[in-house]
């Protein structure tokens, strides 16, 4: 019998947030250089085109943190506290935790990610 909990990561709840904040970023950051420095007839739609498929890797990749995190939540949504100190209750913890965090970055990157290729044309 298993007397401790394997060492769990502190790192997984915030792999999802930072995958939104470098998105968010490299995003920014090409629009910027697109319709600013390096503007050409078709710079932007070239942007457009990489922030697209930026913004789908980033989803790609938060959804996978959101779906490691339900899979540390025991495959189902949790129907008591979890404010315990066992070992089992630290892991759903912390996969509860990664999913909020997995799902709030993602609806952040759609948002950073809509807002760029709405943005149409560089004014």
């Amino acid at each position: 019998m298993q007397t401790t909990a394997p060492r769990q990561s502190l790192w997984a709840p915030v792999i999802a947030p930072v995958i939104w904040a470098v998105h968010f970023m490299t995003c920014y950051t090409w629009a910027a250089l697109a319709c600013g420095r390096l503007a050409s007839n078709h710079s932007f739609a070239r942007a457009e085109t990489g922030i697209g498929i930026a913004t789908a890797m980033a989803a790609i990749a938060i959804a996978l943190c959101f779906v490691s995190g339900f899979h540390h939540l025991g495959r189902r949504m949790p129907d008591q506290p979890n404010d315990d100190g066992t070992p089992e209750d630290r892991t759903r913890f912390m996969g509860f935790t990664t999913m909020l965090l997995a799902g709030l970055s993602l609806i952040a990157t759609l948002f950073v990610g809509g807002a760029a290729i709405g943005m149409g044309a560089c004014r």
